[in-house]
């Protein structure tokens, strides 16, 4: 919190790091549609209080400095830039990750669905349309909502209806 020119109390919004534009419009949706128009996704420079890095390549990690919580690419949680923080991780693939995405899938309707399965809970995901690679941006905004206090049905939902 800040003190404006006429002395009046104004919300800083808390940023949450990521790295293409394309998953910051996603999670932005997804923070408002959830409640949590105090926090806004940004690429790298552009943040203001910081909430919460979300790295999703190993040229994420020069940012790491500054960030208690950061939520990463499970083939990333090694990194030493990493130790010390509050870690969650994300995988297409490796089911030790802390928030998956699975079974992958066209149903007989024609939508992409699949599951999200994380820390304490599991949650189907059926789109009318999932662009190209779509699948690790929804996990990543997904699971960076759920870190950031959204409910995990209220972010599926919101999926569910933009998509």
């Amino acid at each position: 919190m800040s003190v404006g020119k006429r002395g009046i109390c104004c919300m800083v919004s808390s940023s949450v790091v990521v790295e293409k534009e394309e998953t910051a419009r996603l999670l932005n949706r997804l923070l408002k549609d959830c409640g949590r128009e105090h926090l806004r996704a940004v690429l790298p420079g552009r943040e203001k209080e910081k909430e919460l890095l979300l790295v999703s390549s190993a040229a994420m990690l020069q940012y790491a400095e500054g960030f208690s919580k950061c939520l990463a690419e499970y083939s990333l949680h090694e990194d030493p830039r990493l130790v010390g923080k509050q870690l969650t991780t994300y995988s297409l693939k490796e089911e030790a990750a802390d928030y998956t995405a699975c079974g992958l899938h066209t149903t007989a309707e024609g939508f992409s669905a699949f599951e999200i399965v994380g820390v304490g809970c599991i949650g189907r995901v059926r789109l009318r349309s999932l662009p190209q690679g779509g699948e690790e941006t929804i996990l990543m905004a997904a699971s960076a909502a759920v870190v950031c206090g959204a409910p995990f049905a209220q972010v599926l939902a919101s999926l569910q209806q933009m998509f």
